[in-house]
C-alpha cells in the first residue's frame, strides 16, 4: 500500500513538471514565430519601400534624363554622321539606402576617375534625397569596378552622351550641348527640341554642308591664320540659291571637350561678329549707281585730290591721282572717286538701295547667334560719303556675302540657309540684269588687272573684290606704323552664270617676307581664297573656260 502511494505520487510529480514544460515550450515558440513575422514584415517593407516606391522615384528622374538627352543625328548634305548620341551608363547613388555613407565614398573614391572622397562623401550626405550623380558617362572599365564593390545604394543607369565625330571642324555651326544633352550653341541650341523630338523615330537632321568643303576651308584657312599671324579669321561658301556649303571660324572649340574651352572661342565671326566691311561694299555702290542710272561704266571721276572730311582726309591707297572711270574707280578701288559716285545718286537712293540688299537688317539663318548691323541713328551726307567706301556702318560676313550675292544673282535676293534644300531666291529684282551682268564684268576685271590677281584659278573665271578695313583703336583707327586691320576677299564663279560665292576674312595679318611689307587684302585673303578655290572647284565640277571682261569695261581703263 505504502509503495503504491509513493510510485503514485511519483508519477503525479512527473507529470505536473512534464505539464509545465511544455507549457514554456509553447510560450517561447509563440514568442520566436511572433517576433520572425514582425521582423520579416518589417524586412518585407523596407525592400518594397526601397523596390517599388525608391525606384518609382529614381527611375521618374532617369526617365526624365533620357528623354531630355537622347537626340537625333545630325549629318552633312550628303547624309555623313556629324553628330549623334551614343549608350553609356552613369553612376548615381541614393543617399536614402547607403549604410555606411564613409565607406561607400572611400570606396569609390579609389577608383581614379571618379570624384574625390570628399566630394562622393557630400553627394551623400543627405538621407533624405533618394538619386544623386556620382559621375556621368562612366567608362566602361569603371563600371565594372564599381559593380564589383557591391555597395548598397549605388547603381548605374542607362544614359546617353552626345559625340561629334569631327570635332572641332563644324563646331561653330553644329554647336553644342551640356552634359544633359541640353543645345547650348549653334544648331544642337537652335533645334534641341526636334532632335528630342525625332530621336525615337530616327529621322536625321540634314544640313546644307559638305563634309568635303568644309575639311578644305578649314585646313586652308587654319594655315593662313598660322603663316600671317592672324588672331582670327573666318569664310563661307554658299550657292547662288543660298545653301550655304561650308562655314569656319577660327579660333574654334571641340565641341566633345568644354572644360578646355574659352568663351571666346566660341564665338562666330560669320554670323554673330559685325564689322566695317571696308572696299568691299564698293560693289554695292557702284550696283546703285549703275542701277539708278546716276552713272555708267564710262562715267569719270576726279580723284587727283584727297576729300576733306572734317578732321579726316579720305585718300587712296597708292591712288592713280588723275581722273578716273567708273570701271577705274572700282577695279582700283579708289576711295575719293568711291565718294564722288555717291555724291552723284544721293543719300535717299542710297540708303533705299541698302535697304533693298539687307543691309539694316540681321540676315536670317537657322542659328542662335546672329548679330544685328550697326546703323547710324543720323544719316548725314559725311554718312554717305563713308559709307560708299565701307566706313560707318557695320555688318556680318554673312550678310555681306549675301547682298553680293543678290545683285550678281542677276538682282535677284537670295535667303541664305544652313539647312539641306531650304536656301531660295526671290523673284522680284532688287538690281536690273543689266545691272548685274556689269558688276560680274568689273569683279573679274578685279581679278584680272586689279588687287584680287592672287585669287584667280586658272581655267575657271573667278570674279571677286577686296577690301582692307582699319579696326577702331581706343579713339581713332590707330597709326600708319600701328594699325590693326581686317582684310576680307568677296567673289564667286563662274562669271557669267555665277553658281557659288565665297567670303574669305582675316583678323589683323601681319606683313611676311614676301609681301614686301604690305598686310593689306591682296597680298593675304586673296592668295587665301585662291588656295581654298583651286581645291573645291574640282569637287563642284566646275568645267569653263576663263574669260576677261567684257569690253564694255576694259575700253573704258587705262590698264598700263
Amino acid at each position: 500500500m505504502k509503495g503504491t502511494f509513493f510510485e503514485g505520487f511519483a508519477l503525479w510529480r512527473k507529470s505536473k513538471s512534464h505539464a509545465t514544460l511544455m507549457e514554456c515550450l509553447r510560450v517561447r515558440i509563440t514568442f520566436t514565430c511572433i517576433t520572425g513575422i514582425l521582423i520579416f514584415a518589417g524586412v518585407s517593407y523596407r525592400l518594397a519601400n526601397i523596390m517599388i516606391i525608391d525606384e518609382h522615384n529614381t527611375s521618374t528622374i532617369s526617365i526624365q534624363k533620357n528623354e531630355i538627352i537622347r537626340k537625333a543625328d545630325i549629318v552633312d548634305r550628303n547624309g555623313e554622321l556629324l553628330a549623334t548620341s551614343i549608350t553609356t551608363a552613369s553612376c548615381y547613388g541614393d543617399p536614402s539606402v547607403v549604410i555606411d555613407i564613409d565607406d561607400a565614398a572611400r570606396k569609390l573614391s579609389k577608383i581614379p576617375e571618379l570624384p574625390s572622397f570628399e566630394l562622393i562623401k557630400q553627394k551623400l550626405s543627405d538621407k533624405n534625397k533618394h538619386f544623386v550623380w556620382i559621375m556621368r558617362h562612366v567608362p566602361p572599365r569603371v563600371q565594372e569596378k564599381v559593380m564589383d564593390l557591391g555597395i548598397p545604394g549605388i547603381a548605374l543607369q542607362k544614359d546617353y552622351k552626345r559625340i561629334y565625330i569631327h570635332g572641332n571642324l563644324f563646331s561653330h555651326v553644329i554647336g553644342c550641348s551640356d552634359i544633359d544633352g541640353n543645345g547650348i550653341s549653334g544648331l544642337e541650341k537652335r533645334f534641341n527640341d526636334e532632335l528630342n523630338r525625332h530621336a525615337e523615330s530616327r529621322k536625321k537632321l540634314a544640313i546644307s554642308l559638305d563634309i568635303r568643303l568644309q575639311s578644305i576651308m578649314y585646313d586652308e584657312l587654319q594655315e593662313s591664320v598660322q603663316k600671317f599671324g592672324a588672331i582670327g579669321g573666318n569664310a563661307i561658301l554658299m550657292t547662288t540659291d543660298g545653301e550655304i556649303l561650308a562655314m569656319v571660324s577660327l579660333p574654334d572649340f571641340d565641341p566633345n571637350d568644354l572644360s578646355k574651352t574659352m568663351s571666346i572661342n566660341m564665338f562666330n565671326r560669320n554670323t554673330l561678329g559685325v564689322f566695317e566691311p571696308g572696299s568691299t561694299l564698293k560693289i554695292l555702290n557702284v550696283a546703285i549707281a549703275l542701277d539708278s542710272g546716276s552713272a555708267r561704266v564710262n562715267s569719270t571721276f576726279d580723284a587727283t585730290t584727297p576729300i576733306r572730311l572734317g578732321r579726316h582726309m579720305i585718300k587712296d591707297f597708292r591712288g592713280k591721282n588723275r581722273t578716273l572711270s567708273l570701271a577705274e574707280a572700282f577695279v582700283f578701288s579708289s576711295n575719293i572717286a568711291a565718294v564722288k559716285i555717291a555724291q552723284n545718286f544721293g543719300v535717299k537712293t542710297q540708303r533705299e538701295y541698302l535697304k533693298k540688299f539687307g543691309i539694316f537688317e540681321k540676315t536670317q539663318i537657322e542659328l542662335p547667334e546672329v548679330g544685328a548691323p550697326i546703323i547710324p541713328t543720323r544719316w548725314s551726307e559725311a554718312t554717305t560719303m563713308t559709307v560708299s567706301y565701307g566706313y560707318g556702318i557695320s555688318v556680318s560676313p554673312l550678310q555681306l556675302i549675301t547682298a553680293v550675292t543678290s545683285i550678281v544673282n542677276d538682282g535677284q535676293r537670295v535667303y541664305p540657309s544652313i539647312l539641306r534644300g531650304r536656301g531660295r531666291v526671290s523673284g522680284n529684282h532688287i538690281v536690273s540684269i543689266e545691272t548685274s551682268e556689269i558688276v560680274r564684268d568689273l569683279m573679274r576685271a578685279v581679278i584680272c588687272y586689279g588687287t584680287g590677281k592672287k585669287a584667280g584659278v586658272e581655267g575657271v573665271d573667278i570674279i571677286g573684290k577686296t577690301g582692307t578695313t582699319y579696326k577702331i583703336m581706343g579713339k581713332g583707327y590707330g597709326t600708319d606704323s600701328n594699325r590693326a586691320r581686317i582684310t576680307t576677299f568677296v567673289g564667286g564663279f563662274p562669271k557669267d552664270k555665277p553658281r557659288y560665292m565665297l567670303i574669305v576674312m582675316l583678323d589683323n595679318p601681319r606683313p611676311i617676307e614676301g609681301t614686301h611689307g604690305f598686310a593689306t587684302a591682296g597680298w593675304n585673303v586673296a592668295p587665301t581664297a585662291h588656295n581654298i578655290l583651286k581645291r573645291i572647284i574640282p569637287l563642284l565640277n566646275i568645267a569653263t573656260k576663263p574669260s576677261n571682261p567684257d569690253l564694255r569695261v576694259t575700253k573704258y581703263m587705262k590698264l598700263n
